[in-house]
């Protein structure tokens, strides 16, 4: 299932009338290379999103191992925002981040957000993708958020009761936290504890794995077909 199929089949209400920036994709599994390759496609994005009022840009990584577990995605999310951090100065992560503390990454002046979907995640998450071997990173400006607010703010209810009538809640908890970085990778099971993928990666391992072995016991296998 591609992206777009995903856009269709969710039930937020602004995803389908969303306007996208230029899409980018990452090939292999050397993501550092893959960023630094579109970084001024990255950077115009951002530049130019808010005069624009573009709601996101799509970054997929082609290599299925890179979000096949929540330990891979986690790698993945720590790699792509230490790429960033070199790439662009605006991007910084917090020492010891608390969850009531601000903290955003910023390109070409605009702030963003990024959410994942990924192969890792079951049919219950919001972040499910249907089947699709590639992982999605939506990267989201927050002018999009500031255009949309009071509309968000009268939908939020009801976009919680649509997701939850589908058996895929998500945890407005989460969703509420000042500090972005906690955002960044949903937890799978139990949906309250952040993913902390900026620490020590054994650590975050130990923390997720049980987690991880269970999902690709559960999941279907998914043939993968060259196209055309």
């Amino acid at each position: 299932m591609s992206f777009d199929q995903i856009v269709q089949t969710t039930h937020c209400p602004f995803a389908k009338p969303s306007r996208m920036g230029t899409a980018i994709s990452v090939t292999g599994t050397d993501v550092e290379a893959g960023l630094r390759e579109h970084r001024d496609t990255i950077e115009e994005f951002f530049a130019s999103a808010r005069e624009r009022e573009l709601d996101g840009m799509l970054l997929t990584f082609e290599d299925p191992e890179l979000g096949a577990t929540l330990p891979a995605l986690t790698r993945l999310t720590r790699r792509f925002f230490e790429a960033l951090c070199e790439i662009y100065p605006s991007v910084y992560i917090q020492d010891d981040p608390e969850p009531d503390e601000t903290w955003y990454a910023m390109i070409g002046g605009e702030r963003f957000f990024v959410v994942s979907f990924a192969p890792c995640y079951p049919e219950h998450s919001p972040r499910y993708n249907f089947g699709s071997p590639q992982t999605y990173f939506l990267l989201q400006p927050a002018s999009t958020f500031e255009r949309n607010a009071e509309l968000i703010d009268r939908r939020r209810v009801r976009i919680q009761r649509a997701f939850k009538a589908t058996g895929r809640p998500y945890d407005a908890e989460l969703a509420n936290l000042e500090n972005d970085m906690f955002k960044s990778v949903m937890p799978i099971d139990p949906i309250d504890r952040p993913v902390r993928w900026w620490e020590d990666q054994a650590t975050v391992t130990a923390l997720t794995q049980v987690t991880a072995l269970t999902q690709v016991a559960e999941r279907p296998k998914v043939e993968l077909r060259k196209a055309g």
